[in-house]
């Protein structure tokens, strides 16, 4: 079954029908309206959809033509699942949508994302390099035809993100009054992309890829640049959420000046003076 095509083609379907049907449950609490929520869906597409194929576009051979290139089979899941979380973002601020979404994409992301790693374990692309180990495998597609045993990283990648989305799940069907489980909310997504740039810059110790003059890759630079990016939002989020008790007891304990002197009048005019004792 390895190098079928047509088996890739029946995982990314599938992929999308799940996706469809666990994004949809999980967004069934948001209080937004429908418009919105198919939005924000679109521009997590189409802003995963352009990042996964930009590194091909920008290094594609000029000969070759543009249009080639966004029409080849080349696409990366790392600049994909980052170009998604800014297209959702994008979509929210455009159809103002201030509630938080990230905690209903992660674990329907990650599961489809192990799905199409199914499909190119089956399909043999994103094949890793030689190895003697047992567990190795012949990929057809290969420079080498399937000569030699190869590392599996697409079903390293699979476990990867199967196991995030148990986690995540698990962690938000839990009460929300876990103090880290707290913190966490509305935070999954940065910290899968977190994991996720950890985890392939890892990864590229076994796959095939060129290296510069320091021997790191193409997606390792990537992998340091998003993760690093990630991290600062995470922080920032955390800090943010942590000041928001304090602020709201601080604006619920301070009153405007407006207030204290419409106040004042009053008791001005509820206390007695001496005119009223006379008159009584």
């Amino acid at each position: 079954m390895l190098g079928s095509r047509a088996v890739y083609f029946l995982c990314m379907v599938a992929a999308t029908i799940i996706a469809s049907i666990l994004l949809r449950r999980r967004q069934q609490r948001l209080k937004i309206s429908a418009v919105q929520k198919f939005g924000i869906v679109i521009g997590g597409l189409v802003g995963a959809t352009f990042a996964a194929k930009l590194p091909f576009v920008l290094t594609a051979d000029p000969n070759a033509g543009v249009l080639a290139a966004w029409l080849s089979d080349g696409k990366t899941i790392l600049w994909g699942l980052t170009g998604g979380y800014i297209g959702v973002e994008v979509a929210k601020w455009s159809l103002h949508v201030t509630v938080s979404t990230g905690d209903t994409f992660v674990v329907p992301v990650a599961i489809t994302v192990a799905i199409g790693r199914v499909g190119c374990f089956l399909y043999g692309c994103c094949y890793g390099v030689a190895t003697n180990q047992t567990w190795g495998f012949r990929f057809p597609i290969a420079p080498d035809a399937g000569a030699i045993l190869r590392h599996p990283t697409q079903l390293y990648e699979l476990l990867f993100h199967l196991s995030f989305a148990a986690i995540a799940a698990a962690a938000l069907s839990q009460p929300s009054d876990i103090n880290w489980l707290k913190r966490l909310r509305g935070n999954w997504m940065p910290v899968y992309l977190i994991a996720y740039s950890t985890y392939r810059f890892t990864s590229e110790l076994w796959r095939p890829e060129e290296r510069d003059s320091i021997g790191l890759t193409f997606y390792q630079w990537s992998s340091i640049a998003i993760g690093f990016s990630f991290s600062l939002l995470l922080v920032a989020r955390v800090v943010r959420q942590q000041r928001e008790p304090f602020c709201a007891i601080k604006a619920a304990t301070a009153r405007p000046p407006e207030q204290l002197t419409n106040e004042n009048q009053l008791a001005m005019k509820a206390k007695p003076t001496v005119r009223d004792f006379e008159n009584s």
